[in-house]
Parts: structure tokens; sequence; C-alpha cells
């Protein structure tokens, strides 16, 4: 699992597949592993193995939250974007203090043009959170009004305080695509 997880965090995704078989293969039911294979097979852009995964890490583990929240990430890869929005607010009522999942539903909002109500009580303080979220939800609204100066010190700001703990954030940022809007 370990050797998988450097390689994954490496990019060397066939090598991970490759390190993770005898985790698979000494306990098949293993959700982490599960989860982390389908996590691979997500950057391999095939998704349909991967959603197998997760799926499969919900059968051995129901409501293990990462596979929960990847299931929902797929939606969205697929442009399938009215299901990911209703996938993450069902998500969001079940994990009412999760930012990360807050933060992704915002995203999608933002990308989609959608719910502005809604888009306006997602992280509707003035106060950061307890996670990089605030600060890359206030960014993300301020890329997509044009304002990527702006958006960098919120960035910037977060990556200083949180360190590494913004990688999922920067992530999903990215994997949106808000940042590169012109």
């Amino acid at each position: 699992m370990k050797a998988a997880m450097a390689d994954f965090n490496d990019k060397a995704y066939d090598a991970a597949l490759s390190d993770l078989a005898p985790a698979l293969a000494a306990n098949p039911r293993n959700a982490e592993a599960l989860n982390l294979k389908g996590a691979i097979l997500t950057k391999q852009k095939n998704y349909d193995a991967a959603l197998v995964c997760y799926q499969q890490a919900l059968q051995a583990s129901p409501g293990f939250f990462p596979a929960r929240y990847n299931i929902g990430a797929l939606l969205a890869l697929r442009h399938q974007w009215e299901a990911a929005i209703d996938y993450y607010r069902s998500l969001l009522i079940e994990q009412t203090n999760n930012e990360l999942v807050e933060y992704k539903l915002l995203l999608l909002l933002l990308h989609q043009n959608a719910d502005p109500e809604l888009q306006a009580k997602l992280f509707a303080t003035d106060l950061p959170t307890n996670t990089p979220a605030w600060y890359y939800a206030t960014a993300a609204r301020c890329y997509k009004k044009g304002e990527a100066k702006e958006a960098a010190k919120y960035l910037e700001v977060a990556r200083n305080i949180y360190g590494d703990k913004t990688d999922i954030f920067q992530e999903e940022l990215d994997e949106i695509g808000l940042n590169e809007r012109k």
C-alpha cells in the first residue's frame, strides 16, 4: 500500500497498480486498497473500472467516505454536471460539516452557473474555517469574476497556513478549470 501510494503521488500509475496488486490479493475487500485502485484508474481515465472499485470499497465498508466522495467526482469528470451537483448536495446533507464536500459543491455550482442562492450560502462567512476550504472557495469565486490576482492571494495564504493539506483543494480547483478561465 505504501509503495502504491508513493507511486500514485509520483503519477506512476502503472507502477502503483502493480504495487497494489499484492495488497488486494491478500485482502480483496480492503476498502482503502480498493479506493486507491479506483483513484489510480480515475487518473488513467478508466472511469468505468474506477467506479467498480469505489462500489466494491463501499460494499466492503459501507459509508467509507473517500469512495463516496470519489463516485461524485467521477460524475463531474464525465461532465454529468447535474448528477454531480445532486450527488454532492445529498452528500452534504449527510456530511453537514464536511468542508471538502461543501467546496466541491460550490465549484460545481460556479462552473455551471447554477443555483446562485445555494452558492451564496456556501462559505457565507467572512471568517476562515478550520481547513483550506474557505480560502479556496473565496479564490474560486474570484476566478469566476475574472479576478485571478486576487484569487492567487487567497491561495498563497492557504498554502502558507496549511501546507500540503491544500493539495486536494488545489486538485479540485484545477480539475474544474475555474482558475484557467480568462
